[in-house]
């Protein structure tokens, strides 16, 4: 498998002013072959007519039935064997031209432009497969990095030498293991400075266990209020690292918006802010590091929800009133700050980082679909949707009473268990998960509550007479 290490670098004022002139014209470079790729695209998609063709790049073309390019950006799009080049080999090839028209290009070592256009093709590449969105000019902000192939980078101790830039040197928090290959090496600028991240190569990874050998497992649901609740009881928090720094972004955002743009005062004020933004974000990383270990540690199977969070993310729908035509209250405003605390939780990150440990430990993951895991009852499957009161839950069926979230993860335990074909006993959840009260809200449920309390006043009851004396 692949890990990554990322290490904080010690560049010279001379090494930065190279690094960042790099990273500029890196950028440009993206731009102008996403604009490229574009127009290409697009004369393939609804194809310019006409009796005419490009002498500058000998671009082929029939009078009155294809495009200007032919799918091509650069001349035939035809190699010598017969073969069609791709829009990636095309570019690539461009790359002298680039050095011979823009001199200055010279500087950048040429796998560092070659890294660039696999960015763009990779861009492409995820909007074919419908992965992302249309490929989209890059701004200052969005492109702070260049990478190095394989074997270009190397390492003596705790400096590093990056060609075009020279021998630099590194922070060097934790050493390579023994046995892993070093692979791609990204050069990355952030708030407090430059940092390296090396992909590591790991072969001696351990194998993940068959459904067959699965002894224990555990489910996981996610929230706001609590990140996650495993099956057994047990509860983690969610600190909120955002939440807690509300109050001084406003501040260093304020202060930063008064001052002139353009000014020497201006980048300062926003590179604190930016500092914060990285605070906060490691924070976030460090414990979501931390949650994962500790998911992974005593099982042999995790069991998520397959959570569509961008589409729980979108914004609501817009609501117009058919008499006047004007835009109505559709509760955007609430769902902001509701998405606001979900990106702040971060369960796809959490996700993730679990997959990684769960992969250097030997730990099966495994998905299901979340529709009604909420609603279910864990004991007799009775499925409704009053049967969750905020966070306790109450089931109208058998009168079953928990936590709402355990009683979730205890659901999405039995489901991903069902569809993997494994059989364990369920694990028993402490009763002092939540207490007993009544459940404030019109329905059978409240009626439970009480008949369970008083028993003699209900038994002599019909059906009719027992659900509405609640």
């Amino acid at each position: 498998m692949l890990v990554g290490y990322i290490y904080k670098l010690n560049p010279s004022p001379s090494q930065s002013a190279v690094m960042e002139k790099h990273v500029e014209m890196l950028r440009l470079q993206y731009n102008f072959r996403i604009r490229e790729r574009a127009q290409a695209y697009e004369q393939a998609k609804s194809p310019v007519l006409g009796n005419y063709c490009d002498l500058a790049t000998s671009s082929e073309c029939c009078p009155l039935t294809c495009s200007v390019s032919k799918n091509a950006l650069y001349g035939s799009p035809w190699t010598a064997s017969g073969k069609k080049r791709s829009a990636l080999a095309q570019q690539d090839a461009d790359l002298p031209n680039l050095k011979r028209e823009r001199p200055w290009y010279g500087q950048i070592q040429h796998h560092v432009l070659q890294q660039m256009l696999r960015r763009v093709d990779d861009a492409f590449q995820r909007f074919f497969r419908g992965e992302a969105g249309y490929p989209k000019p890059k701004r200052r902000s969005k492109f702070r990095s260049f990478s190095y192939p394989p074997g270009d980078v190397r390492f003596q101790g705790n400096r590093v030498r990056l060609p075009g830039i020279g021998w630099c040197r590194f922070f060097q928090s934790r050493p390579f293991p023994d046995g892993f290959t070093v692979k791609t090496v990204t050069v990355r600028s952030k708030a407090d400075g430059w940092y390296i991240s090396v992909r590591l190569q790991d072969n001696s990874v351990p194998t993940t266990p068959t459904p067959l050998a699965v002894k224990s497992a555990i489910g996981v649901d996610v929230g706001i209020a609590k990140l996650a609740s495993i099956d057994t009881g047990e509860i983690i928090p969610n600190p909120g690292f955002l939440k807690s720094s509300s109050r001084r972004r406003r501040i260093l955002h304020r202060r930063a918006s008064r001052k002139r743009k353009g000014s020497k005062n201006r980048r300062k004020a926003y590179k604190k802010l930016a500092c914060l933004e990285q605070k906060i974000e490691r924070r976030r990383t460090d414990y979501q590091w931390k949650v994962a270990h500790k998911l992974t540690r005593t099982t042999d199977l995790i069991i998520f929800e397959d959570l569509n969070i961008k589409r729980m993310m979108a914004r609501c729908k817009p609501k117009v009133d058919p008499e006047t035509g004007r835009y109505l209250h559709n509760g955007q405003a609430a769902k902001r700050g509701l998405n606001r605390v979900i990106g702040d939780a971060a369960w796809g990150e959490l996700k993730q980082k679990t997959i990684v440990v769960a992969a250097k430990s030997g730990v099966l993951i495994h998905s299901i679909h979340p529709r009604h895991t909420s609603q279910e009852c864990s004991c007799c499957g009775y499925k409704s949707p009053t049967n969750r009161d905020q966070e306790k839950f109450l089931c109208e069926s058998c009168g079953h009473i928990a936590d709402a979230d355990i009683d979730a993860a205890v659901v999405i335990r039995q489901r991903g268990l069902k569809e993997l074909g494994i059989s364990l006993p369920l694990l028993g959840v402490p009763q002092k998960v939540t207490p007993e009260k009544p459940v404030a809200r019109q329905g059978k449920s409240a009626t439970l509550v009480a008949e369970s309390r008083n028993p003699q006043k209900y038994e002599q009851l019909s059906i009719f007479e027992w659900r509405k004396s609640g």
